[in-house]
């Protein structure tokens, strides 16, 4: 009894090491919020893109002062805000800055229609 209770924690030791490899959670992507200030012209373009401020949701919506904004993830916010999902018609045009924020990933800084929200069904 003795020595199959032995072969039996060896056999496991020697297991278990590679099955713990094996089995590591792939890495979660961390987002942040980013907001900007968004003037848009007459015409409802884009006219002023002003980025305000970095916020980790993660951390009870503070301030997250050491995320670098790319330009690259400007440039397309810019090209998502001049889409006919979030340009304004016309007539509609609001004539103050308003704020909207999108989420960001250090990992994917060209992206800027990211949503890490559990889809609603």
């Amino acid at each position: 009894m003795l020595r199959l209770l032995l072969v039996l924690l060896l056999t496991l030791g020697t297991i278990a090491p590679g099955a713990r490899a094996d089995t590591t959670a792939p890495k979660t992507p961390r987002f942040y919020a980013v907001v900007f200030g968004v003037v848009f012209a007459p015409t409802g373009d884009v006219g002023q893109l002003r980025l305000l401020k970095v916020v980790d949701p993660r951390r009870g919506n503070a301030d997250a002062p050491e995320v670098a904004v790319p330009e690259q993830y400007v440039e397309a916010v810019r090209r998502m805000l001049s889409s006919p999902r979030y340009r304004p018609a016309a007539d509609a045009v609001p004539k103050d800055e308003v704020y909207m924020y999108f989420f960001h990933d250090p990992a994917r800084p060209d992206r800027a229609d990211l949503d890490p929200r559990p889809k609603q069904r």
